[in-house]
């Protein structure tokens, strides 16, 4: 048996954005991976990518005592046809696989967010399946997609299948098991076949294991692969009060048994033992395998990068504008350095210096030459520290 997953949903304190809904510190959660014998997770909070440097710099830190867990950065979208008030907002998951991939995350994010509004008194930030088709014509390839939990549309609709069919209500068999097809089909339109995988969640709650039973089915109905989300929302099932107490905070009665009681990060036997309920033991080797297949797809890459001053379009003075200046420039050098850069940036900063200085009649005054001389070696100095150009940023002033 093989003895190991891959997690490919799992959530940090940044899910609490718009509603309280998690209690695991970014690094808490990935010790707890290790410690419990994963070969990796991913983090995919709730519309938000903000975790994502503390995690990626963690990453980092520990991949010289770690270096076969891996740890994917994700995110869990709300995925709809519309922006109308009142519809469910279906989870849907995203793991980048590589850089692109990343950057494609983060459009995908700047988009729902650009487009936020508030539904039911929460702030609401879809991402519509036709955004999500177009952007990802630039980016497939490099981003896994996965359906989610039971709050998915793919979960949904055979739950829905599986009730009406105890009921033998056929309209409605029909109805739900169309709309899971058809969203299936749109995943592999969008992601090709290879980058979308089927989830499921260990758990032995009734409604889950009818669920997972028809997403195995649906998935070797489809040749699709089927893959393990934990959906973890705290570590340990001894956390589960507190968890309970926290999401219940504000004098606010919700009712998270049901959904919440298996959403922590499960060990991979915990894992085999709440999945044998709904499936043999062949069929969750199977589904182990198929995650580390996710894991191996996964690239390291930093998020980490210099500091980048905007720069905006500027006047591009020639570098012979110094010969016109009478002045003597061999008594400022970095001035002179400045005039005849190749950096249109720094030469624009000098030569509007230097102009002002003529208008308000200061240029034979050493005084002021002396201070600009000095406040251009300063941002030489600081701009060389942070490897940027530290002229521009007056100039986009």
């Amino acid at each position: 048996m093989i003895d190991t997953f891959f997690d490919v949903h799992a959530h940090t304190e940044y899910s609490n954005i718009r509603l309280i809904d998690c209690i695991n510190h970014p690094k808490d959660l990935i010790n707890r991976a290790i410690e419990v014998g994963l070969s990796g997770c991913s983090i995919t909070d709730h519309e938000a990518l903000c975790s994502h440097m503390i995690v990626n710099k963690y990453a980092k830190e520990i991949k010289e005592k770690y270096p076969d867990f891996t740890i994917a950065l994700g995110n869990e979208i709300y995925l709809t046809d519309t922006r109308n008030k009142g519809q469910k907002y279906y989870h849907f998951i995203l793991l980048a696989k590589d850089r692109l991939g990343y950057k494609g995350l983060c459009e995908l994010s700047s988009t729902a967010w650009y487009n936020i509004y508030v539904d039911r008194r929460l702030e609401r930030v879809p991402t519509l399946k036709s955004e999500l088709k177009e952007i990802m014509q630039k980016y497939k390839g490099h981003i896994i997609a996965t359906t989610a939990c039971m709050g998915g549309e793919l979960s949904t609709n055979l739950y829905g299948f599986a009730i009406a069919k105890q009921e033998n209500d056929t309209e409605y068999m029909n109805l739900y098991y169309n709309n899971a097809i058809q969203f299936i089909q749109f995943c592999i339109d969008t992601f090709g076949k290879n980058d979308f995988y089927i989830e499921c969640a260990p758990s032995p709650k009734p409604d889950q294991v009818i669920v997972n039973r028809e997403l195995l089915k649906i998935a070797k109905e489809n040749d699709l692969k089927m893959v393990i989300g934990t959906d973890a929302h705290y570590l340990k099932k001894e956390d589960r009060y507190v968890h309970k107490s926290y999401l219940n905070s504000k004098q606010e009665e919700r009712e998270v048994d049901d959904f919440y009681e298996y959403t922590y990060m499960q060990s991979p036997e915990e894992v085999r033992e709440h999945l044998r309920i709904s499936m043999s033991d062949r069929d969750i080797d199977w589904i182990f395998e198929n995650s580390l297949e996710v894991k191996e797809k996964i690239d390291f890459y930093s998020l980490e990068k210099h500091q980048h001053i905007p720069e905006v379009r500027v006047k591009g003075y020639s570098k012979d504008c110094w010969k016109y200046i009478h002045i003597d420039l061999n008594k400022y050098p970095i001035l002179k350095q400045l005039f005849i850069s190749d950096n249109i940036q720094e030469r624009y900063w000098v030569n509007e210096c230097i102009n002002a200085l003529i208008l308000k009649g200061l240029i034979d005054d050493e005084r002021y030459l002396n201070r600009l001389e000095e406040e251009a070696r300063v941002k030489r100095v600081i701009g060389e520290k942070l490897q940027t150009c530290m002229f521009a940023y007056p100039n986009t002033l």
